[in-house]
C-alpha cells in the first residue's frame, strides 16, 4: 500500500484533511494517508506516545510527503523539519510541495528545488492524484472524481489562507495605514482595514506591526471593538508581549468589561510575577479596582486600588502617574492629610521631570491635578494650559480622561465648585 504523509501547520489542518479525504476517495482506500491533525481513533498521534517518535516513525514509513505551503506557513520551521527528516531518511522518497494563495513564481526556499503544484488549480490536483495512483499501481478513473474534487475545492475556498500576506504586501499596507494617519483620514481607517483583509484573503493575523499600530489608533479614537480585534491579532503573533497585554486590558476597561480585564491581569501576574511593580501594569490594576469601587461601593476595592498605585510609586518615584492616582484615591477614601502630603511629594518629582528636554502633556496634567489637591487653582489652570499646547497635543479621549480626574478631585477634596467651570472650559 502506498503511504502518504501530509506535512502542515496547525492553522492549515483543514487543507491537510481535505487532501486526506480526496486521496482516500480517488484511491478507494488503497492509499494510506497520515497527518498529525487526524482526530479519528485510528489516526493522528498515538495516545501516550512521544510525539517526535510518532512523527519520525510515520515519516520513515511514508513513500511520499505532501507539504502544505502558503504565505503564512512557508517559513514555518516545523514543515521544513518534517521534509528534512523525510529527505534524510530516504533520498528516494518523493516530496510534493502544494502551494496555496501565492503564485508558484513566489515559492522560494529549501523546498523550491522540488516540483511544486498549485493547490487551487483543479488540473494540478488531478495531476497529483493521477501520479500517486500510478505509483500505487492503480488505474485512475477520473470519470468518478468530479464530486470529490468539488468537495476539495470547496474546502480550499472555505479555508481561504492569505493570498498576499508576504513582506512586500505587508509593507505596502503599512504605508497605506500611515498615509491615512498622516493625512488626517482616521475616520476612514475601518474601511481601509476591511479592504486590507479582503485583499489578503484572510481575517487572521497578518503582521504584528500593523495590528499593533491599528490597535493603538482605534483605542485613541474610541473604536474599542476594532481596537480589541487588532490587539488580539497582534497577540496571536507575540502572545507574551507585555505592551500588547497591557493594551488588551486597557481596551477591556474602556469597554467596561471588568471581569475579563481581571482575568487578563491575573494571567499577566501568573506569567510575569514582577509585573505588579511596573507602573503601567499597576495603573491598570488600580483603575480596575477604582472602577469596581465606583460601581459597587465596596471600600475594599478602593483600598486595593490605592495599594496598587502606591506599590508602583514606591518602587519607582518617577512613575508620577501612579503617585497622583494614589493621591486622588486617598481623597476618595477620606484620607485628606495623607493625600495632601503625598501630593506635595509627587509634585517635587514632577518639577524635576519638567526640566527634562522631552516633556509629555500628561506630566503637565499631573502637575495640574496635584496643584488642585493643594488648593492652588491658578497654578493648576496654568499647568493644564501648558499641556494643551504641547506637541504632540492631547487627543479628545485624553482630554476627557483629564477632565474626569479634575471632577473627581473637586468632589473628593471638597473644593470650591465655582472654579470647576474654568477647567471644563479649557479641557472640553
Amino acid at each position: 500500500m502506498l503511504k502518504v504523509f501530509i506535512s502542515h501547520s496547525h492553522d492549515e489542518k483543514d487543507l491537510a484533511l481535505a487532501w486526506q479525504t480526496l486521496l482516500d476517495h480517488v484511491s478507494q482506500g488503497a492509499i494510506e494517508v497520515w497527518l498529525s491533525s487526524d482526530t479519528k481513533p485510528s489516526g493522528g498521534m498515538k495516545i501516550g506516545a512521544e510525539w517526535r517518535d510518532s512523527i519520525y516513525e510515520k515519516l520513515s514509513a511514508a513513500d511520499y510527503v505532501i507539504a502544505i505551503i502558503s504565505p503564512r506557513s512557508i517559513e514555518r520551521p516545523w514543515i521544513l523539519w518534517e521534509c528534512g527528516v523525510a529527505s534524510g531518511t530516504n533520498k528516494e522518497r518523493g516530496l510534493i510541495p502544494v502551494v496555496y494563495s501565492m503564485p508558484l513564481s513566489d515559492f522560494e526556499g529549501p523546498l523550491s528545488s522540488y516540483q511544486a503544484y498549485s493547490g487551487e488549480e483543479k488540473d494540478r490536483i488531478i495531476e497529483i492524484c493521477e501520479r500517486l495512483l500510478v505509483e500505487a499501481k492503480l488505474t485512475p478513473k477520473k470519470q468518478y472524481w468530479e464530486p470529490i474534487l468539488d468537495t476539495y475545492i470547496g474546502s480550499v475556498r472555505l479555508h481561504r489562507p492569505p493570498r498576499n500576506a508576504g513582506p512586500t504586501a505587508v509593507s505596502i499596507w503599512m504605508r497605506r495605514v500611515e498615509s491615512y494617519l498622516n493625512s488626517g483620514r482616521i475616520s476612514e481607517l475601518p474601511s481601509l482595514v476591511d479592504s486590507m483583509y479582503s485583499s489578503l484573503g484572510t481575517d487572521s493575523a497578518v503582521d504584528v506591526q500593523i495590528h499593533e499600530l491599528l490597535s493603538q489608533v482605534f483605542l485613541e479614537t474610541k473604536n474599542y471593538g476594532m481596537a480589541f480585534n487588532e490587539v488580539m491579532k497582534a497577540l496571536e503573533i507575540l502572545p507574551d508581549d507585555l505592551g500588547l497585554l497591557h493594551r488588551k486590558v486597557l481596551i477591556l476597561l474602556e469597554q467596561g468589561e471588568h471581569g475579563q480585564a481581571k482575568e487578563s491581569l491575573d494571567f499577566i501576574y501568573r506569567d510575569f510575577p514582577d509585573a505588579r511593580f511596573l507602573p503601567e501594569i499597576a495603573g491598570l490594576e488600580g483603575r480596575l479596582h477604582r472602577e469596581l469601587f465606583e460601581t459597587t461601593g465596596r471600600k475594599e476595592e478602593l483600598e486595593i486600588a490605592i495599594s496598587a498605585y502606591e506599590v508602583a510609586y514606591q518602587k519607582d518615584s518617577y512613575s508620577y502617574y501612579c503617585g497622583v492616582n494614589a493621591v486622588t484615591l486617598k481623597l476618595l477614601a477620606g484620607r485628606l492629610e495623607e493625600a495632601r502630603d503625598l501630593a506635595a511629594n509627587v509634585l517635587k518629582v514632577c518639577h524635576d521631570l519638567l526640566t527634562h528636554d522631552k516633556v509629555s502633556f500628561w506630566l503637565d496634567f499631573t502637575v495640574g491635578e496635584l496643584f488642585l489637591v493643594l488648593g492652588k487653582y491658578e497654578n493648576a489652570l496654568e499647568s493644564y494650559g501648558i499641556g494643551l499646547k504641547r506637541n504632540p497635543s492631547p487627543r479628545e479621549r485624553q482630554k476627557e480622561s483629564a477632565l474626569k480626574g479634575v471632577r473627581r478631585i473637586f468632589t473628593s477634596a471638597e473644593l470650591d465648585t465655582k472654579y470647576l467651570s474654568s477647567f471644563e472650559g479649557i479641557l472640553k
